[in-house]
């Protein structure tokens, strides 16, 4: 066509270059430079002229030149030897189909052959002709048949790292199989093309010595194994005679902006990478591939599974260039099933349809993928320390993901090794890290999927050390629900740890196990768990709040004043009241007990009891404002509490307020002098105590406190210059309820100096009633002189007074302040039974104590008293 027009005619401004080029070959005019036009170009001519081409032809050009986009960029990768792209196969044949007039006649066959046989392929030699401007050995990529799916974003990202070069060193990690070396690839020939590229040379050697087939690993026949090895095949794409190591490839490439780009890094020593680094010139950029990583100099870029939509559309590209008939007719949901359990790794989607190709079932292929895992996660498993291993154990057992928390109080290791241990699965790509649920910066710890299934499949774990992971996790949950219970029953009980979340639970676990500890007196193991726990979270107000409780226990006052202290900061720093109520009632039982500080700790007293406003908090004001000489108020607050209070906490209040009588009768003698006022605040101390204890209380403290009552009422009416005449229808009254419980009385701290007040009672009282039963109580109280009477009266049957706890019909149990346990008792042991006795709980006894053959303590004679013991 256009034979009647001369080439520079015809070809217009595609002429010049056209005929440059020509020259450059040597060939003149003998050849017709239309034979040096690009595509492009040939179709741009043939469009100037279409005027004076056949009508049909002319106007089968115009209709198609928008296709030229899309098409000559896919003649160039073919010809060019460049990476084709997903859709290049379908676009190409999709846009030749529309040319169809008679002068495509070449194009028609090749068409036809397509459609007998869509695996043929018309035979021609590649030439993979280097550019123009940039030195390169890459190879032809081995993904051509699909192209690189799912993979753009990625590859643009590390290109424009590799452009800026603001990082010598970048590393694509991942787990065996999922596409690092395909991306790598892509992205050379990306930058080969991109006339932005700073790079004049870009060399790559592979260093993988064997590959996944449908019929199983095999090795790569003369694959390269050391990095002297790899600077050999280097030095090659310089000189075919190369020969040389490190340091003759090091002085080729001195000057040259180069990327060296290193495949499957992770089959060499790190120490030989970090030794080529140092050795090669500073104008080698450095692009690895691997499964681990080099170390402390790289950047890495993580590549992760396909999304799914990738994973189905590659499974579709892939079953239809192999002809796999079964396997294109799948149902879409049916290929999403199968990409899941392919985990959306690409090696493992390619293997699987070249399997179903060689003859495997579907079904037993998805079943049977031990040996693709082997390839895909055995080098890094078996890289990895024992105690990372045990990382892997413990979230396989648990078969969910976790906080780095839950880890560090499942696994028997440091916080600082468990760090070390995650980040090495992080590098193998045997873990992820994924954000908590709720928004926060807390991250989960999951197995990858490859992992999990090698786990499962290929290298079960022992189920030994399963269940001992299990039965730890069982615990962890038990003492989460207890503390969770303990918080709404016992709002301010020391064991209970508060949590600001529930990704606090594990370090609420710690504390309340150093709580624990410190109740035992193990204080070294106690702040150890105190230590742990602030590593796993530093700015948690209630690590510093247990670490003063624990110091302050173990007698370092200043420590745990300063622990203290710090817990309040960082309960006001985050506006958090509760916090701050919480750690100012602690802080104020350490300063009132410990480093006796009243005032201090009244103040902090008056902020937990602004929050709270309960009995708890009341009881510990008041006592604080009674030790500080402020009575009315003090008592005032721990009769609201007593009012409000229910269990240990009322029982803690009673013997409270009854000791608040007895220092304010302390008070009114030694610095008032006012004797009989003071015996009157005394007297209704002791009564307050003696009605609980006739009601069946039966606490040990509140014997004591109301014993010291009584003690004071004493020196009170016996103080020099008071008639204590007129009190003696009150103090036989208390005298005679002190002598029906000296059993219970013998065991207070109190009763050691008991005696001596009612020595001096019976000298200066002249009542004859008061006086019998001063006699009775120093009886009782008198040690003997006599061997044998002392050996005798050990074995007198000291006759006790207590409140049936529980009846059981034939048995029962009575508590008393002197048995903790409290004392068994039959029903045959009861002096004064009825026929039918009923319910007895309640009911006030008195009874002899011993001890069974059990070694069990129990009453040989029960009588029952009643409700009033008078």
């Amino acid at each position: 066509m256009l034979d009647y027009l001369d080439e520079e005619s015809a070809l217009g401004p595609n002429y010049e270059k056209a005929n440059l080029k020509r020259e450059a070959d040597g060939m003149g005019e003998s050849v017709s430079a239309v034979q040096y036009l690009d595509m492009r170009e040939s179709y741009d001519v043939l469009n100037r002229h279409r005027d004076t081409l056949p009508a049909d032809l002319g106007r089968e050009l115009r209709e198609n030149t928008p296709s030229m986009d899309s098409l000559v960029p896919i003649r160039n990768r073919v010809m060019h030897g460049r990476p084709l792209q997903a859709s290049d196969p379908e676009t190409a044949v999709s846009i030749c189909r529309n040319f169809r007039t008679r002068y495509w006649n070449t194009l028609k066959g090749v068409l036809d052959h397509l459609d007998a046989d869509p695996t043929w392929e018309p035979a021609f030699e590649n030439q993979g002709r280097r550019s123009d401007r940039i030195l390169h050995n890459l190879p032809l990529p081995e993904y051509d048949e699909t192209g690189l799916i799912g993979r753009a974003e990625d590859c643009k990202k590390i290109v424009s790292h590799l452009v800026r070069r603001r990082e010598s060193m970048l590393t694509i990690t991942g787990e065996g199989g999922i596409g690092k070396t395909a991306t790598a690839l892509e992205v050379a020939y990306m930058l080969v093309d991109d006339v932005d590229s700073p790079y004049e040379c870009i060399l790559w050697v592979s260093l993988k010595t064997e590959r996944l087939t449908a019929s199983g690993v095999v090795g790569i026949v003369n694959s390269i194994r050391d990095i002297t090895g790899a600077a050999r095949k280097l030095g090659k794409a310089f000189d075919t005679d190369f020969r040389g190591g490190v340091q003759e490839l090091a002085e080729a490439l001195e000057g040259i902006e180069t990327l060296l780009i290193i495949d499957n890094l992770e089959t060499v020593d790190g120490e030989e990478v970090i030794a080529l680094y140092e050795r090669l010139p500073d104008s080698v950029n450095y692009l690895f591939t691997s499964r681990v990583g080099v170390g402390q100099f790289e950047r890495r870029i993580p590549l992760g599974p396909l999304k799914e939509k990738d994973a189905s559309s590659l499974f579709r590209h892939f079953s239809r260039s192999r002809d796999v008939a079964r396997l294109v007719r799948l149902a879409p949901d049916t290929v999403k099933e199968v990409v899941k359990r392919l985990r959306y790794s690409p090696l493992a989607i390619r293997w699987y349809i070249l399997s179903v190709e060689a003859g495997e079932q579907p079904n037993l292929a998805l079943e049977n993928q031990e040996e693709l895992l082997d390839f895909c996660v055995r080098s890094v498993y078996e890289s990895v320390t024992p105690g990372t291993q045990g990382v892997l154990l413990t979230l396989f057992a648990l078969e969910r993901d976790a906080t780095f928390d839950e880890l560090a109080i499942l696994i028997d290791v440091s916080v600082d090794e468990l760090r070390r241990s995650i980040h090495e699965l992080l590098n193998g790509s045997l873990v992820r890290l994924d954000n908590d649920s709720d928004g926060s910066l807390v991250s989960r710890v999951s197995l990858t999927e490859a992992a999990k299934s090698y786990l499962r499949r290929v290298n079960p774990p022992n189920a030994v050390a399963v269940n001992v992971i299990l039965e730890r996790e069982q615990e962890f949950r038990r003492s989460a629900e207890r503390r969770r219970n303990d918080e709404k029953s016992r709002k301010l009980a020391p064991n209970v740890v508060r949590t600001r979340t529930s990704n606090d639970e594990p370090v609420a676990h710690l504390l309340r196990k150093a709580l624990s500890e410190s109740k035992d007196g193990v204080f070294s193991q106690s702040l150890s768990l105190v230590e742990k726990a602030r590593s796993m979270s530093p700015d948690f107000w209630e690590v510093d709040r247990v670490q003063g409780f624990v110091l302050s226990a173990q007698g370092n006052i200043e420590g745990a004043t300063s622990a203290y202290l710090s817990a309040l900061r960082k309960a006001r720093s985050g506006d958090n009241s509760l916090a701050e109520a919480v750690v100012a009632y602690f802080f104020a039982g350490h300063l009132a007990r410990k480093a006796h500080e009243v005032q201090k700790a009244a103040d902090y007293a008056r902020i937990a009891h602004g929050y709270f406003s309960s009995a708890e908090t009341a009881q510990t004001l008041g006592s604080y404002l009674i030790w500080m000489l402020e009575f009315s108020e003090g008592q005032t607050l721990l009769e609201w509490a007593l009012e409000r209070a229910e269990g240990r906490i009322k029982l803690i209040t009673l013997t409270a307020l009854v000791d608040s009588w007895r220092r304010w009768s302390e008070y009114l003698l030694d610095h008032e002098h006012r004797a009989l006022e003071a015996a009157d605040k005394a007297q209704a101390g002791f009564s307050i105590g003696d009605q609980e204890i006739r009601g069946g209380v039966s606490d040990l403290r509140l014997f004591d406190a109301v014993l010291e009552s009584f003690a004071q009422y004493i020196r009170c009416i016996t103080s020099t210059g008071v008639d204590g005449s007129s009190r003696d229808q009150q103090t036989v009254r208390m005298a005679r309820r002190v002598s029906t419980q000296l059993f219970a009385f013998e065991a207070c701290r109190g009763w050691r100096h008991f005696p001596g007040h009612m020595a001096k009672l019976k000298r200066t009282s002249g009542n004859l009633e008061v006086q019998d039963l001063c006699d009775k109580i120093l009886e009782y109280a008198r040690p003997s002189d006599d061997p044998e009477v002392d050996a005798a009266d050990s074995q007198r049957e000291e006759v006790a007074e207590g409140v049936v706890k529980v009846w059981l019909g034939s048995f029962g149990f009575i508590a008393h302040p002197r048995f903790p346990k409290n004392v068994f008792f039959h029903e045959s042991s009861i002096e004064n039974r009825q026929e039918e006795c009923g319910d007895l709980a309640g009911q006030v006894v008195r009874f002899v104590p011993g001890i069974d053959a059990d070694g069990r303590d129990r009453a040989s004679w029960v009588c029952i008293v009643g409700a009033d013991l008078e």
